[in-house]
């Protein structure tokens, strides 16, 4: 070249954007909408020249006068749509980047907050085809949305009106709706099963698993996100024909090449996806390039792919168990302005696909391999029309493609041929009415079996109007021809010079589809976290203060419990001991038992003793009895104030109390055997009779002083009572000594014995109060059965205890659930407010992107 980087002889040649190992950079000016670089030791794909590879100022002099003034004025005009192609492919290359983000911010924020699924009103009204916006030949369209929309989308407030409002005591609707369907495209949920409806089937899912659902469709926005910036970053077309089995789609490729390469057949003969490419990519050479499953495509690398020649293919095009793709490489020598393959402007990859309802997993590979395609060719039976798999293909496609290429085939088998286009429009209307609006340029009515293929295998100069172009046909043979002619300079018009819509608006679409379901989501979410906000609060302001009274009167109550049960205990403590002290200081006043005589005298200081300790034993049961009676009240005086508080409510359960089994252990020291009082001979005799002889031997003493004047008496008494004994005789005082002694003794004996009624329960009671008191019985037996009191008196108490515990527990945590959902929810309503926002903003930038003007010297031509 040059260095004006091409000259006019260079220009509309395909010969000159390729050269053997070597780089051969093409002009804006030559292509028109981008150049490429091949070179071959790189991959087949052509890299993206930069923009400013022909500034318009740099164009020389000799370039301008060289040519015809046409011919400088359509490269300038080329040039002009190069820099604007290539401004709207870099700010739809930021949009993705930007709405990638944002999905991959929603899907991080769906797993910890799952969004909710808005239910929008019931939309009835009917189709107006005046209305659908915007066409190919039309200003850029002001709103792009999904083909099969029933209305228009409007990112406005309006979409917040057309959501039903709901009121923060209403049930929160997570699912969606049977009209959703009309209104979200991309991220809509599509789930089947039977005769279940999608709403309900969606309905019953649980919020986790349409949480699930979402995070998958975000996925799946994602990957195809990435795969709309590569198809913008390639400078290659992919023209994917599709459509449904038996339609003819290998026929018309075949009459789109002017050549018989695609097996034909009345029965399904491709079961195979075929790439049919220029030859040139491949040196010139015509073979197939059979690429096996599992195995990535690279032409310079014949380990990756089997080559076979032309004449293989249709063997090869029914081995789907075999090879996952043909490459099939042609020469097509016709002219760049009859050659699709060779047009010089773009390269093209004309994909035949399998038919749609071969079987499924065909038709699955058919569906995921249109989302890497720039435009699609849709072949339909005139005499089958639309079935539900081609249906379902062109609702899929529209989430991007807005406009769809159809090619109603095998029209000439029609006999009512008006009735048949009518019937075929108006599905195309409910299909994708942006391809009704131009049903002129997109929907064509043509029969491929009738086109010559007139381009023969030996080096024609690839004239298909040559002489036996019209020779042996009929005028509906003439008439065929010529629809088909109309049919690929509209393709070629839409492929080529109509480029940024065949390769920028599928993106455009896709991402303002995206960002319209963002911002319904969005929006409605943002409602949602409002009255959730506003719900949160209420509640709280409502349970507060219900808090802060349970606690007040759980702590009241506690302290009255407690006082209650300690004065319950002090009463029965102070009771016992005051009869137990009553009953032991009156032990040794009362008889127990009748005196038997002097020979069961043991027998008598036994008994006694067992009726004294029996008697105490009797005293402690009474103070038993009385504590039940007393520990009864006081359980049922706290139960009641149990029920007063928690009655009905699951807190406080109301038990029936047994006092009976209180004291069911004995624990009294009599009855322990602590205190035995052994019977001794010590028993019987009061020593406080013993203290009366004494005192009488004393007084004797005090006689017989007496007598010696000790103590002034007259010694005369003396006197006498010497003269007495002398005149009785010493000797006779002696025999009466001892009688005397005799009966002194056997009265004292007589008396003993007669006392021992007396002396016996006296003796023991003594000996009793001595041992009680020194094992402290009196006090261990009150404090006994006052703690038995208490231990019965606990368990109520506690149950009372833990009814205001658990309901301070339940307050306490509703409380602080209700501030961490609070928290939750102003994050998500700032989240989806912000969302809600920028999805606005976003959405309004890529609209005003006008992928068909040309600015040219300041003013726009649309």
């Amino acid at each position: 070249m040059s260095s004006s980087y091409f000259d006019i002889d260079d220009l509309p040649g395909p010969s000159n954007r390729r050269s053997t190992n070597r780089e051969v950079y093409i002009s804006a000016h030559d292509s028109g909408y981008g150049a490429s670089v091949y070179s071959e030791e790189k991959s087949e794909r052509p890299t993206l020249v930069s923009s400013n590879t022909m500034p318009l100022t740099t164009i020389p002099g000799s370039m301008l006068s060289s040519g015809s003034e046409d011919t400088v004025q359509r490269l300038l005009q080329y040039q002009v749509q190069q820099l604007h192609y290539n401004e709207n492919r870099s700010a739809l290359g930021r949009a993705i980047s930007t709405v990638m983000n944002m999905l991959k911010e929603l899907q991080s924020m769906n797993r910890e907050w799952p969004a909710q699924y808005p239910a929008f009103r019931s939309v009835n009204a009917p189709v107006n085809l005046s209305n659908i916006p915007t066409s190919l030949s039309s200003d850029r369209p002001a709103q792009l949305r999904r083909a099969a929309t029933d209305l228009p989308f409007s990112s406005s407030n309006q979409d917040k009106a057309t959501l039903v409002s709901l009121s923060p005591s209403s049930e929160v609707p997570r699912l969606m709706s049977s009209q959703l369907s009309h209104e979200f495209n991309v991220l809509k949920l599509d789930l089947k099963l039977g005769a279940v409806s999608p709403a309900e089937l969606v309905r019953s899912l649980e919020k986790s698993a349409i949480a699930s659902l979402l995070d998958g469709k975000i996925s799946q926005a994602l990957k195809h996100l990435l795969s709309l910036r590569e198809r913008i970053e390639d400078t290659s077309s992919k023209v994917l024909v599709t459509g449904d089995l038996n339609a003819g789609k290998s026929t018309f490729c075949n009459s789109l090449l002017r050549r018989n390469v695609l097996p034909e057949d009345q029965q399904p003969c491709t079961n195979v996806f075929c790439e049919v490419l220029d030859a040139q990519i491949n040196n010139g050479v015509e073979e197939v390039h059979a690429i096996p499953h599992g195995s990535t495509y690279n032409r310079q690398d014949e380990r990756t792919y089997h080559v076979f020649p032309i004449s293989q293919l249709e063997r090869l095009a029914v081995s789907p168990e075999i090879y996952m793709l043909l490459k099939i490489y042609i020469e097509d020598k016709r002219s760049p302005e009859q050659s699709l393959l060779r047009n010089g402007v773009v390269d093209i990859a004309l994909i035949d696909a399998p038919g749609l309802n071969m079987d499924s997993m065909q038709t699955t590979a058919v569906f995921a391999r249109q989302e890497e395609i720039d435009v699609v060719v849709f072949v339909v039976s005139a005499e089958n029309h639309f079935t539900l798999s081609a249906k379902e293909f062109i609702w899929n496609a529209a989430h991007e493609k807005a406009f769809i290429f159809i090619v109603v085939n095998r029209f000439d088998n029609i006999r009512d041929k008006n009735r048949c286009s009518r019937l075929i429009l108006e599905q195309v209307a409910k299909l994708s009415p942006r391809t009704y609006n131009d049903s002129d340029d997109l929907v064509h009515f043509v029969s491929s079996n009738k086109v010559p293929k007139s381009y023969p295998d030996d080096g024609d100069d690839g004239d298909d109007n040559g002489d036996d172009g019209n020779g042996g046909t009929n005028n509906s043979d003439d008439d065929g021809a010529l629809d088909f002619e109309n049919l690929e300079r509209c393709l070629r018009n839409f492929i080529l010079e109509k480029r940024a819509i065949s390769k920028l608006a599928p993106a455009k679409t896709y991402l303002l589809n995206v960002l319209g379901d963002l911002e319904a989501l969005a929006s409605y979410n943002e409602q949602l976290s409002q009255n959730e906000v506003q719900r949160l609060k209420d509640e709280l302001a409502h349970i507060t203060p219900v808090y802060e009274i349970s606690l007040q009167n759980s702590v009241k109550i506690a302290e009255e419990v407690d006082s209650n049960i300690e004065k319950l205990v002090t009463s029965v403590y102070e009771h016992t001991r005051y009869r137990l002290e009553n009953v032991i200081a009156e032990i040794g006043t009362k008889t127990y038992v009748d005196y038997p005589g002097i020979f069961s005298i043991y027998s008598y200081a036994a008994h006694t003793r067992d009726a004294m300790l029996h008697s105490i034993q009797q005293s402690v049961v009474e103070c038993e009895e009385f504590a039940r009676k007393r520990t009864t009240s006081g359980f049922l005086a706290l139960q009641n104030l149990g029920l007063q508080h928690f009655q009905g409510t699951a807190y406080y359960t109301e038990k029936i109390f047994n006092n009976g089994l209180m004291f069911s252990r004995r624990k009294d020291l009599l009855a322990r055997g602590s205190v035995s009082a052994p019977i001794e001979f010590a028993d019987y005799i009061d020593l406080d009779q013993k203290e009366k002889i004494s005192g009488l031997g004393m007084s004797i003493t005090l006689a017989t002083a007496a007598g010696t004047g000790a103590f002034g008496l007259p010694s005369t008494v003396a006197n006498g009572i010497v003269k007495a004994s002398s005149i009785v005789g010493l000797r006779n005082l002696r025999k009466w000594i001892v009688p005397a002694l005799g009966l002194v003794l056997v009265c004292g004996a007589v008396y003993v014995i007669s006392d021992i009624p007396n002396v016996v329960p006296r003796k023991l009671a003594k000996k009793l109060k001595r041992e009680l008191e020194s094992v402290d019985y009196i006090h261990t037996n009150s404090d006994r059965i006052s703690g038995e009191c208490r231990k019965v008196l606990k368990y109520p108490a506690e149950d009372l205890r833990s009814a205001f515990q658990q309901l301070l527990d339940e307050k306490a945590s509703q409380k602080n659930e209700r501030i961490r959902q609070m928290s939750h929810a102003k994050e998500s309503l700032r989240y989806f407010s912000r969302l809600y926002e920028d999805s606005r903003c976003n959405w309004g930038l890529i609209s005003e992107l006008d992928l068909e003007g040309v600015i040219t010297g300041g003013s726009t031509d649309a």
